[in-house]
């Protein structure tokens, strides 16, 4: 008996080694070698902000940073604000994208306040911007290991269920970035847990599970306040069922959570968020469903699940049915929940429930393998480097096309062991070996990278920031994607037109987005054309020619 203990013991810490090893090669390894594009940089820029004004403001007198989102712009008044800062900076307050005093409060600050950490530590680098988020995702593969051996008793179960989390490719590369994907997965993870503990956890530490549920969810809505609040509906909708003839705990525990976030719902004014669709709600649908059925856990698992779970009802321990149930619920109501809530159906706003996915896949192979062991490992070996369990609801989501592979592996093994073309980090690099530091950059996109590596004051972006505002001097240097449709074009033009130009001759790619790790970012876009001479597929870098007919400031 001893034997066989020290057995499992062993078998158990191979397990998680494995799992944890694998985990940190993809998410560690070349960390720091492309440079943060967009979004990411705007999760930096905030952080250094927040260390340097005790909050992350917007805008820190010289460059303004603005949601991501040219549908939320107002064309019609765009003209009224580009060539004055102030204006510009009161039309996002006046939005509702920004706090008076231009703090930003778009997402909430728990990711700004990991990333600012780390640069205190570490100095604001690339890796330094990136490591506490990969971190995040190692420990989210760790504890969903945990987890799954705590709660459904099986070692075989808990490791297919870490490994898979490990392999998914879109995943991993989220948890790669600057951002608040990997800390989302890993409180989702933390919060089940935690909820679990309280739901069987034992009885004399009622109260301190209690109160690690609470605090594992006001973290979480720290770091995501958009997945969080259909998560702990689910969450709380069960524990009444659960204890429907005593419903007074779980009640005075959504209570003392609801009294912990009211005031930060409060103070980033949630019921004033401007969001405007930029697809209509059947495409956002249809491209949620697409993402969550290929990505996330395919449709027919939780099919499968949910067939498992009524004609096995009764003889599967409460415990396993329930969180069987609390996961296929999470899934279902994602699928709905973010083309509600969110402008664009990316990939970005499900993918933290990967970890419930891949243990609904585990748990679906194990119990329907049983003691059939080949049947396990095939089913394992489809699931990892096939898309075929993906096809029923693929046509259903209007997405067709058919591989033996999965194709986003190679992409995966690219990003994380290739060399891949880093157009901001060519950029960047030019313009630091030959822009003064008072230089004025003017750029149509992924000006927020700027911001981070340079100290130069930036113009532009989809907000049009300053583009012609020439109360400092005319802009010395140009940087445009053609093949970003998204920014005010003409607001470009005129300024452009305004100066003579000496096109710079590099041979960068011309890509909207750099390190984007969303699956549409991954695709070949056809660039705009423009009429500024010079290769369409390059990046289009100038400087400015000098002249005495140039404004003065």
């Amino acid at each position: 008996m001893h034997n066989l203990a020290v057995r499992n013991a062993s078998r158990n810490l191979m397990g998680r080694v494995l799992a944890g090893g694998i985990a940190a090669l993809l998410l560690l390894w070349g960390l720091g070698n492309p440079y943060l594009w967009q979004d990411e940089a705007a999760t930096a820029v905030l952080a250094q902000r927040m260390l340097r004004f005790g909050r992350p403001l917007a805008y820190d007198g010289v460059n303004l940073i603005t949601i991501d989102h040219f549908a939320a712009e107002d064309a019609n008044s765009i003209d009224q604000r580009t060539a004055s800062a102030p204006a510009a900076v009161e039309y996002y307050i006046r939005r509702g994208d920004l706090k008076a005093d231009t703090s930003w409060k778009w997402q909430p600050w728990g990711q700004f306040v990991v990333a600012a950490l780390s640069f205190k530590i570490f100095g604001a680098t690339t890796i330094a911007a990136r490591l506490p988020f990969a971190l995040a995702g190692i420990i989210t593969v760790l504890l969903l290991y945990r987890f799954v051996l705590t709660y459904f008793d099986n070692p075989q179960m808990a490791w297919l269920a870490a490994i898979f989390l490990a392999l998914n490719a879109y995943w991993v590369l989220h948890c790669r970035q600057c951002r608040y994907y990997s800390l989302s997965s890993l409180l989702l993870v933390l919060t089940l847990a935690s909820y679990a503990r309280c739901q069987w956890g034992k009885s004399d530490r009622s109260l301190r599970n209690a109160a690690l549920f609470v605090v594992s969810a006001w973290i979480w809505f720290q770091v995501d306040y958009g997945t969080v609040w259909p998560v702990l509906g689910i969450l709380f909708v069960d524990a009444v069922v659960a204890e429907r003839r005593t419903p007074s705990r779980p009640v005075l525990v959504g209570l003392a959570l609801a009294a912990a976030i009211a005031p930060f719902v409060y103070y980033y004014e949630l019921w004033d968020r401007f969001s405007a669709a930029a697809q209509p709600w059947r495409y956002r649908f249809l491209q949620n469903l697409f993402n969550l059925n290929e990505y996330v856990v395919p449709g027919v698992i939780v099919i499968a699940a949910l067939a498992l779970l009524v004609s096995r009802w009764k003889i599967l321990p409460a415990v396993e049915r329930r969180l069987v149930a609390i996961s296929c619920a999470v899934i279902v109501v994602l699928l709905f929940w973010v083309p509600a809530t969110a402008p664009i159906g990316f990939l970005r706003y499900v993918i933290m429930a990967a970890p419930l996915g891949c243990l609904l896949v585990a748990w679906v192979l194990v119990r329907m393998a049983g003691a059939r062991s080949s049947y396990l490992w095939a089913g394992a070996a489809i699931f990892v480097l096939t898309p075929w369990l993906s096809l029923p609801l693929r046509a259903a989501a209007r997405f067709h096309g058919v591989s033996i592979f999965r194709p986003e592996l190679r992409l995966l093994w690219s990003n994380v062991f290739g060399h891949r073309p880093d157009p901001n980090r060519s950029v960047i690099d030019w313009l630091r070996q030959n822009a003064k530091p008072t230089d004025e950059i003017l750029i149509n996109y992924e000006d927020i990278p700027l911001m981070f590596y340079l100290p130069n004051p930036i113009r532009g972006g989809i907000g049009a920031f300053r583009v012609e505002d020439d109360a400092k001097g005319p802009p010395d240097f140009l940087v445009l994607r053609r093949s970003v449709g998204f920014t005010h074009w003409p607001v470009f033009f005129r300024e452009i037109e305004r100066y003579s130009w000496e096109h710079v001759p590099l041979e960068i790619p011309d890509v909207p987005w750099g390190n984007s790790p969303d699956p549409t970012a991954q695709a070949f876009r056809t660039p705009l054309h423009m009429p500024l001479g010079g290769p369409t597929r390059w990046i289009y870098i100038a400087r400015r020619v000098p002249r005495k007919s140039d404004p003065e400031p």
